[in-house]
């Protein structure tokens, strides 16, 4: 099938004059871009390639109908955009063309994208897959993060965020290299520095060097001037630990 075409399609129902729109545009057809670098470099037999890219291309469905109803990509205000996301490639029959299997682990792994944690139980394959969205996606939200703007990502000003604080929960989850618990964020900065802990998420080798090449995990928090001294000293201390983190996982083996 012909995933970029139906998405593409799809997308063009929406008002792309709003940026938040465009921006998951732009957004789907990078991951998509990433995925196929990843599954390349896996050296993946074809069909989980061709599978792996319906996946990226899908993964953010949900997010057009999300921005529409709510006006909003915070799923925790408005819907868990995973979840719409399957029931609108269910309802409109966008993975008829695959067979029942196949359907059934793009669906999974499009529900797991987002989650804290990838469900137990599941084949290898489908395992796979998710893996793979999870990685892709991130890979690309370094970008957004560093080059859209803050508003329709964020719903906040870098001028904001300048001011506020690293709660102690999120500074402790880094510090132990955990991924960092919705309910834990309370702040702007919060959220920035909760992606930094992606890197602690990823699972394949590809992934690492590709966010650690471009340093868009960076920008943000070099072009901003933190007000609050103590908050300074956090975000250099997150910086270190996670750049620790990665030269450590980039030089191994």
């Amino acid at each position: 099938m012909n995933a970029k075409e139906v998405f593409l399609t799809y997308a063009g129902n929406f008002d792309r004059n709003d940026g938040r729109i465009e921006l998951k545009i732009v957004h789907t057809l990078a991951v998509a871009d990433i995925m196929d670098r990843l599954t390349e470099s896996l050296h993946l037999p074809e069909h989980l390639k061709s599978l792996a890219h319906i996946c990226a291309m899908f993964h953010d469905i949900g997010r057009f109908e999300q921005v529409k109803q709510y006006g909003t990509f915070f799923d925790n205000i408005s819907v868990d955009h995973a979840e719409l996301g399957c029931e609108i490639l269910v309802g409109e029959n966008f993975l008829q063309e695959l067979d029942a299997r196949e359907q059934k682990m793009i669906i999974t792994a499009i529900r797991n994208h987002n989650r804290f944690r990838i469900e137990d139980g599941l084949d290898d394959e489908t395992l796979l897959l998710c893996k793979l969205i999870r990685d892709a996606d991130k890979c690309d939200i370094f970008r957004v993060f560093a080059c859209e703007n803050m508003v329709d990502t964020m719903g906040e000003t870098e001028e904001q965020v300048s001011q506020e604080t690293v709660s102690e929960p999120v500074f402790q989850s880094i510090m132990k290299h955990q991924c960092v618990k919705r309910e834990d964020r309370h702040t702007g900065l919060d959220i920035w520095v909760s992606f930094l802990a992606f890197f602690f998420d990823l699972y394949f080798a590809e992934s690492i060097k590709l966010l650690s090449s471009d340093q868009y995990y960076r920008k943000p928090f070099d072009r901003t001037t933190f007000c609050l001294p103590e908050t300074r000293q956090k975000v250099e201390q997150i910086l270190t630990e996670v750049e620790t983190y990665i030269s450590r996982m980039t030089t191994s083996g």
